[in-house]
């Protein structure tokens, strides 16, 4: 299995792209802290991306994915303790949810696409509440208007899909699925 280290990879990136600038230790250390994390994440979904694509889903889980990844970037969740188990919770969790919203997709039920994505963005808008994250409560109103006015519901059902799994991490439920998953793929050596 080739390992690849997302940290060594940013370190090298950086000492090339900024040789030579006069730029501190800790001034590096943060660029290459930020260039980890969004190599971090582009590779994460572009793995799950392709996984999706194959089975037919790609859509679905782009949609999905980048919704969430809206909501993860601020209000955080629960995370698992190595990347490759990241990426593997990420897949189990997404993917399952990317074939719901196709099937329903699949059976062109705009209305009901609608409505359920109306309810899932209650239950999300109800968490950030909890959370006291009032931004994110008007900028997932904001977003997902646009989605609906913009594209169709359609993207409207898949986007409040991925804004729900997010919301869901943020909670003590999330952090319990999150633990429980990462305890078991170390037993099963992931």
């Amino acid at each position: 299995m080739i390992a690849i280290s997302i940290e060594k990879l940013s370190q090298r990136i950086v000492q090339k792209v900024f040789k030579g600038q006069n730029l501190s230790e800790i001034e590096l250390a943060k660029i290459e802290y930020g260039l980890s994390l969004v190599l971090g994440v582009l590779i994460e979904f572009i793995l799950i991306f392709f996984v999706g694509f194959l089975l037919g889903v790609g859509y679905y889980v782009a949609v999905i994915m980048i919704s969430s990844l809206f909501l993860r970037i601020g209000t955080g969740g629960a995370h698992c303790s190595t990347y490759r188990r990241c990426v593997t919770f990420t897949g189990i969790y997404f993917l399952p949810f990317s074939f719901v919203a196709k099937f329903v997709d699949a059976h062109n039920l705009p209305l009901l696409e609608l409505v359920i994505g109306i309810a899932l963005i209650f239950v999300v808008l109800g968490i950030m509440l909890l959370m006291k994250k009032i931004k994110f409560f008007m900028g997932i109103l904001v977003l997902e208007t646009i989605v609906f006015v913009l594209f169709s519901e359609r993207a409207f059902f898949a986007s409040s899909i991925g804004l729900f799994l997010q919301s869901v991490m943020t909670t003590a439920f999330g952090e319990r699925l999150v633990n429980l998953a990462d305890n078991l793929m170390a037993k099963i050596g992931i």
